[in-house]
């Protein structure tokens, strides 16, 4: 499991994107919360071979509606799936 932290621009939110991939697509939720934590909520994704970007990252609407942009290098891997828990700190 890869992980990727950002803010949503269009509802101001925190969000926590979780993604795998796996034979022919990325699949993963992204889940956001506001600042006063009166928002908590989140939706599941599927992004097809034909949808990632030349980079290898992909494009992921937050709950609001607003198109997100998940970089192919994530913040984090988990343990679970791939090796050591790996935390990149200012990158």
């Amino acid at each position: 499991m890869k992980y990727r932290w950002a803010e949503c621009p269009g509802c101001r939110a925190e969000l926590a994107i979780n993604f795998t991939e796996t034979a022919g697509r990325i699949t993963g939720s992204l889940r956001r919360w506001s600042s006063d934590r009166s928002v908590n909520d989140g939706r599941s994704f599927t992004v097809l071979p034909a949808e990632v970007l030349p980079d290898g990252g992909f494009m992921v609407a937050c709950v609001c509606g607003q198109p997100i942009s998940v970089p192919a290098k994530a913040d984090a891997v988990s343990a679970e799936r791939e090796g050591d828990l790996r935390v990149k700190l200012g990158e």
